[in-house]
């Protein structure tokens, strides 16, 4: 799952600018950057200079003189993807419901600590999760398809323009949530259900500003890569490898102690890849996964409030170590992402930035660890 970004989320209503959203699903949200012209943006997306008129016409309500756009704009660009790699619809509220509850492995792994932290009291059933779980989906709006629909038009430019190809992807199917169900997360996945908050999705169909362009397109890279392990087995241990995790058949048991504070996350579905961990200068062979550091006490207390990443010896151990406790942690996720709860989320996270920002990184920046990014690219390119 895909937790909101704080950095986002604080700012989202200073950067609302109140604008109509009217792109179509042939066209995609262009950011405008400092020194674009129509003609630079009509060479780089439409490849040729000479079509700026075709972004011109498709942004009339937006561009008062053609040759007076600025920084932060953001303009629709006509695009049709000459052989789409990615299909989707959108389910309703109560064909949301239902997928979700089909999930059932997903269910069968919550421990005791997953139900009081979902349900905010000790105690707590399955019973009771689940007739909450999914009374949380919505139905979508006009606008807000629209919106996932340029952007995944805009994902689908991207692929083009690189020549990237993506492993074979069973159709996408979206649902939306009030999130509720997984303690507030920006999306998270079953199989290739993608699931998206209402919060979001409904702020970006009637406002329209960079940051949050941007940030909608990390959320969708970041949850179509879910999918893409699911589907392709290779692909994922291909990843992982980049991260110095190796795949194996079958899942790691939870020992005792970690399962007491297991979270259970729908977008890691298996425990069967490991790394080298340095842990009081010793190598240990470990799996992770996502554990509280306490049981659930207090009215509004979220599991991401207290949640770490558990180091879990594959020879059964029943112990765990922390983050803090590996002297090698950073060097075996590396530094581009925060989201290090499982190789899954971290590679994640770098297959969204190296998809949306590409090399040079997010404005320009690049990155810790930029040979992660590059691997990634350089399978795509296969």
């Amino acid at each position: 799952m895909k937790r909101l970004n704080s950095r986002w989320t604080k700012g989202l209503a200073a950067f609302a600018l109140c604008l109509s959203l009217s792109t179509s699903a042939l066209a995609f949200p262009y950011v405008v950057h400092g020194g674009d012209s129509l003609w630079r943006i009509a060479r780089d997306c439409l490849g040729s200079g000479a079509r700026w008129g075709e972004i011109y016409e498709a942004n009339r309500g937006e561009i008062r003189n053609p040759r007076l756009i600025y920084a932060g704009q953001i303009l629709e660009v006509p695009y049709v993807a000459k052989n789409a790699q990615i299909s989707f619809r959108f389910a309703s509220a109560e064909e949301g419901a239902a997928l979700m509850l089909g999930n059932t492995a997903y269910y069968d792994g919550f421990s005791q600590n997953d139900l009081d932290f979902r349900l905010g009291k000790t105690g707590a059933t399955m019973a009771e999760y689940q007739t909450f779980a999914k009374q949380q989906t919505r139905s979508w709006t006009d606008a807000e398809r629209t919106l996932i629909s340029s952007l995944f038009s805009g994902m689908e430019w991207t692929l083009e323009k690189n020549g990237y190809t993506l492993p074979p992807l069973d159709e996408i199917v979206f649902i939306k949530t009030t999130m509720q169900e997984e303690a507030g997360a920006g999306g998270y996945t079953h199989g290739t259900q993608i699931y998206l908050g209402s919060s979001i999705t409904e702020y970006a169909a009637t406002g329209k500003n960079a940051a949050y362009v941007e940030y909608m397109r990390e959320i969708l890279w970041h949850e179509l890569f879910h999918c893409l392990t699911r589907c392709n087995p290779e692909f994922r241990s291909e990843m992982y490898r980049i991260i110095h995790f190796t795949t194996q058949d079958g899942d790691f048991p939870l020992p005792p102690s970690v399962f007491a504070y297991h979270i259970s996350n729908p977008d890691v579905e298996h425990h069967d890849s490991c790394a080298t961990f340095l842990i009081d200068g010793k190598a240990i062979d470990c799996f992770t996964d996502f554990v509280t550091t306490k049981h659930f006490e207090t009215e509004g207390e979220s599991f991401f409030d207290s949640g770490t990443t558990a180091l879990v010896p594959v020879d059964g151990t029943d112990i765990y170590y922390t983050p803090e406790q590996s002297s090698n942690f950073d060097e075996v996720f590396g530094r581009n992402t925060g989201y290090v709860i499982d190789p899954e989320e971290c590679m994640a996270d770098n297959f969204s930035y190296a998809l949306a920002y590409g090399m040079a990184g997010e404005e320009g920046k690049g990155y810790p660890n930029p040979e992660i990014i590059g691997a990634i690219l350089d399978i795509l390119r296969k």
